[in-house]
């Protein structure tokens, strides 16, 4: 199943002494110990590029930003998905409607520990879904982050579902019951849909979610949401919890995403 599965990932980075970084060198580790084909695409400067190049491995390739073609984080995933899905057909010799590409922010090292059971659903015989959406633990969720981002992103994932459920493709047994955890960021879908995520243009968080959601509206795409015991970084929660610097860049996104998920694509 591994050689079926591409992780991708986008990491910028100015100071080696970031926990973000640290926690990226881990995800890398992590994928080299566990066999999972890594792609991390990153716009960093060379000097701390390179040392994220020391963590490459058999299974990681890290790969320089294309600027010209890619801009910002919207444009660093689709490069990356890109690469995913030339690498599974030219390196893997691999059916694309076989394969999933599974999308992670690099301090979500503790993702890697689950991603069977994401993709799972797309890979399976069946292939029962088209995307699925990983749900944190609800206990886990509220005990490993700082409080301000579990109250936030459980107050936004309220509302998109909200929304989304007056949609047929959101009316889904799971997703009624217990809804689509929108903020926690990583998503899989079946390789074959690559080219709606290489369309989108947008730069932000909406480049991770809008291609799914006008799928599942306009494609017909089968959603799910596959529960996960995810653990988030103790020293992401030290720094940021009671930190306004980290409570303004929240509501800042969910600003974003109530204008651009929300009201464009699901109203």
């Amino acid at each position: 199943m591994l050689s079926q599965i591409c992780v991708v990932s986008v990491t910028y980075y100015t100071d080696a002494s970031d926990i973000r970084f640290t926690l990226a060198q881990q995800l890398c580790r992590l994928a080299h110990q566990k066999q999972i084909n890594l792609i991390v695409v990153d716009d960093s400067p060379i000097h701390i590029r390179e040392k994220i190049f020391q963590e490459q491995g058999g299974c990681v390739q890290i790969l320089a930003q294309d600027n010209g073609r890619y801009q910002g984080k919207g444009g660093a995933l689709r490069q990356a998905i890109d690469h995913a899905r030339i690498w599974f057909q030219e390196h893997q010799k691999l059916n694309l409607n076989r394969c999933v590409i599974c999308f992670t922010e690099p301090e979500k090292v503790d993702l890697l520990n689950h991603i069977q059971n994401i993709v799972t659903p797309i890979i399976s015989l069946d292939q029962s879904a088209d995307v699925v959406v990983p749900l944190r633990n609800r206990a886990l969720f509220q005990e490993t982050y700082p409080v301000e981002q579990y109250h936030s992103e459980s107050f936004a994932n309220l509302h998109f579902d909200s929304l989304a459920k007056r949609h047929v493709g959101f009316q889904t047994t799971e997703i009624m019951e217990r809804g689509l955890d929108w903020l926690f960021g990583p998503f899989a879908f079946n390789a074959r849909l690559a080219c709606h995520w290489l369309e989108y243009t947008g730069m932000s968080w909406d480049a991770q979610m809008i291609p799914y959601v006008r799928g599942v509206l306009h494609r017909g795409w089968r959603i799910q949401s596959v529960e996960v015991h995810f653990k988030h970084p103790p020293e992401m929660k030290l720094q940021e919890e009671g930190n306004p610097v980290w409570t303004s860049k929240r509501l800042h996104q969910l600003n974003v995403l109530f204008e651009l998920l929300g009201k464009a694509e699901l109203t």
